[in-house]
């Protein structure tokens, strides 16, 4: 391995996972093991007991698992400054847009303020009325080390610890359109300190057997199933570089 282009070190105090199929901490380390598990699960809505009715019924399926995974750790971490990162973004709510627009010629306003990419962070600092600082990312597929670097960079800068959330709602089948989409919609929240009980350091170039198949967008996924493992590192293959993951500690 080439050395690393650049480094960070950092601590995870709490993290959540949320999805529209897995319901349940057991549930995730069995698609952990198997991740054909979730194939004959039924869909999942979270109920989001926190929120009132009205709120809850103006949330995307995005917006749901955002709050889901997020919630509780906003509320053990209030003074936290938001990374929200997502290679899907609202993707389905601006497909919802262009049939719109070719029934009626016209969209809302509302549903097109919605559908930007930053739409998901501004919810989540009005559901919360949070007026810290957030950063809203549209990312490639090393999505989740770009929100572990912009995580990390804030806490360089002084903050004592950052919410960091990674979601992505793939475009619905119904749409018949060659596209990349990942197993299911998810949503992966961590507060991230410093420390270094994980590691994660980028080196240019890729090994010439992988040049040809590199990682998939969904990285998050994959750092859930990192978490639940008990491997202590994991090397994600790009075209142009090599993501090191490491934990630095034995899984308790």
């Amino acid at each position: 391995m080439s050395h690393a282009h650049c480094r960070f070190d950092f601590n995870i105090a709490a993290w959540q996972a949320s999805s529209n199929k897995i319901a349940t901490p057991e549930q995730w380390r069995q698609w952990a093991r198997d991740p054909d598990f979730v194939e004959n699960l039924p869909e999942y809505k979270p109920p989001l007991a926190f929120l009132p009715a009205m709120q809850r019924r103006r949330l995307s399926q995005a917006a749901r698992l955002v709050c889901d995974a997020s919630w509780n750790l906003a509320e053990n971490h209030p003074n936290s400054p938001l990374v929200f990162a997502s290679h899907d973004g609202e993707l389905n709510r601006s497909f919802e847009l262009w049939l719109e627009l070719m029934k009626t010629h016209t969209v809302s306003p509302t549903s097109f303020g919605l559908s930007v990419h930053n739409a998901l962070a501004g919810q989540w600092s009005m559901l919360r009325q949070n007026m810290h600082e957030s950063t809203a990312l549209a990312v490639g597929d090393d999505g989740i080390e770009s929100a572990l670097a912009e995580a990390c960079a804030l806490l360089a800068d002084g903050s004592e610890s950052v919410l960091l959330v990674i979601a992505d709602d793939p475009l619905s089948l119904e749409y018949g359109v060659k596209a990349v989409r990942a197993p299911f919609a998810y949503a992966l929240a961590m507060v991230i300190t410093q420390g270094h009980d994980y590691t994660l350091s980028m080196h240019a170039g890729n090994r010439p057997s992988e040049t040809a198949n590199t990682q998939a967008y969904w990285g998050g996924l994959e750092w859930i199933r990192f978490m639940l493992s008990d491997g202590l590192q994991q090397y994600r293959h790009y075209s142009r570089h090599t993501w090191h993951w490491q934990k630095n500690h034995a899984a308790p």
